[in-house]
């Protein structure tokens, strides 16, 4: 039977189905946590030959940044479900119906793109052309898009067939499946359109400071949530816990419908975000995660950078190093940001909040005593 959690409460199949977005918002609104906490490597990446360091800068912008669903670290997060087989043989229906194929409904996929492709020559070689298979969609970008794919690859074809005929139209079989793979490729490329920034519920899980701060080398940053308002209205609309669950729903209905019409209800949009941008294995449910989502840049800027909520506090990796625990606390202090480090409790397998400030800490003492000998 399948198993989902929101907020560490167990659903069942039929409570996920009938979650409405505008129920788990006011859910939001009335039960939302003090605090979200997001941990930060503090590494630097090179991009366009400049060296950056996207941790401080959040943490000096107070912004966050929402990346593509394919950098993820789990190769299930964000992965459209779809069954192939139902998807490949949808396609290759609708294809056969644009170029006036009667298809009998016990054929399968080859035997449809059989038929298909020997339609396909048999208009081109009585001297017809190509883009006078049917007629292009002049209604939907997206869907004339598709069929304009369809009509140049079958158009490659031909070049080849006046080189080497095929009196059987192998080559256009090979096509049509070329077409419906690549179709089939780029649905799964789908989720990349949304950004994801991923926020926990703690700054003391060992787990998440080795996961995503570098093996503890990084710091987190703990944002106080405030009350639902105007100001803040972009933010919440688009802010969900995660849903863990043990099972993977097919969104091939709602895939195919999306390649054929080239838009989404409201309702399919919320499947695609509970089934796929939302839902993550329950091997992962120990991080207690959330999500700020947003399509192409609908909350950031050009960049993907989103204006987040205050800083409340920083929290410096117990593995931090001297000279990057100063270059935090040195940004913390120009932005009037609290800071603390955290340790390692003695005599539990946990963190902690250290009692000692980190400019008071013997080792940062002899660190800056130790380069202020070289100067």
């Amino acid at each position: 039977m399948s198993v989902f959690f929101i907020r560490d409460v167990e659903q069942t199949k039929e409570q996920i189905s009938r979650l409405t977005q505008a129920e788990l918002f006011d859910i939001n609104i009335h039960c939302m946590r003090k605090s979200l906490f997001k941990y930060f490597p503090n590494t630097i990446k090179k991009v366009d030959g400049v060296d950056r360091n996207f941790s401080k800068e959040a943490l000096a912008n107070n912004t966050v940044y929402l990346s593509a669903p394919s950098d993820f670290d789990d190769p299930y997060d964000c992965n459209i479900y779809v069954d192939s087989s139902d998807f490949t043989l949808q396609r290759v229906r609708y294809y056969a119906s644009l170029c006036g194929v009667a298809v009998n409904p016990e054929w399968d996929y080859a035997e449809i793109s059989r038929h298909l492709a020997m339609r396909v020559f048999m208009h081109i070689t009585s001297g017809r052309e190509v883009a006078s298979l049917f007629e292009l969609d002049k209604t939907n970008d997206l869907v004339r898009a598709h069929q304009e794919y369809f009509l140049l690859s079958m158009e490659k074809e031909l070049l080849k067939e006046r080189i080497n005929p095929d009196a059987s139209g192998e080559s256009y079989y090979k096509a049509i499946n070329h077409v419906i793979d690549t179709e089939f490729s780029d649905m799964q490329k789908t989720a990349n359109r949304f950004r994801v920034a991923c926020f926990a519920q703690t700054p003391y899980s060992m787990l998440m400071w080795s996961h995503y701060a570098k093996y503890h080398q990084g710091f987190c940053i703990e944002y106080e949530t405030p009350d639902y308002s105007d100001d803040n209205v972009g933010i919440y609309h688009n802010l969900f816990p995660v849903i863990y669950t043990d099972t993977r729903t097919p969104l091939t209905e709602l895939s195919l419908k999306w390649n054929l019409t080239g838009t989404l209800t409201n309702e399919n949009l919320w499947d695609f975000y509970k089934y796929c941008l939302l839902s993550k294995s329950l091997d992962w449910k120990y991080q207690q995660e959330w999500r700020l989502i947003s399509c192409d840049t609908l909350i950031t800027d050009e960049n993907y950078n989103c204006k987040f909520f205050k800083i409340k506090r920083v929290y410096l990796g117990n593995k931090m190093s001297a000279k990057d625990r100063l270059e935090i606390v040195d940004i913390c202090k120009s932005q009037g940001i609290p800071y603390t480090g955290v340790t390692i409790a003695p005599d539990q397998f946990s963190m902690r909040d250290c009692g000692i400030l980190c400019e008071d800490c013997d080792r940062i003492k002899q660190y800056i005593q130790s380069n202020s000998d070289i100067t």
